[in-house]
């Protein structure tokens, strides 16, 4: 066999075997799909969106930090989030935490760390570390300690549901309350 048929013949070899085993396409790596379906398909900075219902009334806003949106589970993670809910009655509950995860088939929105209601009307303020508002019901619950505060009293408890439209909070368990009679 001549010298330079070997040699062209290798470097098509080389050739061919460099591009199987890394163009991208030609052959699938479990590990690489893996990777890029962890990566979210959105990253968004400073982001805000509304809701409104079928009227156009405004009901919700949502802004963040920053989202980063998951096709894959149909999710966006968040840093510090922050919903104002509002209600026919011109009412506006608001919520905020250091971290959020927004479930988009259900309309569940997580919030962790440093968690935080407040009512603008009777200026009520729970804080706790982990909640759940279901924007469908407009429902807030909490099934780890919370803390109540209106005025100067403090009511603790081992959790809440909170109705966002009748602007009623039900305490759950071993409920402790410090009233602290209003000054006028």
């Amino acid at each position: 066999m001549p010298r330079p048929y070997f040699q062209l013949l290798l470097v098509i070899t080389l050739v061919i075997a460099f591009g199987y085993f890394l163009a991208p396409g030609l052959t699938p790596n479990p590990q690489v799909s893996e990777w890029q379906q962890a990566l979210p398909k959105t990253y968004l900075i400073n982001t805000r969106t509304s809701t409104y219902n079928e009227e156009g009334a405004l009901t919700d806003v949502l802004e963040a930090q920053t989202a980063k949106f998951y096709p894959g589970e149909r999710q966006s993670l968040m840093e510090s989030p922050r919903l104002f809910s509002h209600n026919l009655d011109d009412d506006t509950w608001s919520a905020s935490s250091d971290n959020g995860q927004f479930a988009h088939n259900r309309e569940l929105l997580t919030l962790t760390n440093n968690v935080v209601l407040s009512n603008d009307t009777n200026l009520v303020v729970l804080k706790t570390e982990k909640m759940k508002i279901d924007l469908v019901r407009n429902m807030a619950i909490s099934k780890v300690p919370v803390t109540v505060t209106q005025g100067g009293s403090t009511t603790s408890a081992d959790g809440m549901i909170a109705d966002l439209d009748s602007q009623t909070v039900r305490l759950r368990p071993n409920v402790e309350s410090i009233y602290v009679k209003p000054t006028q």
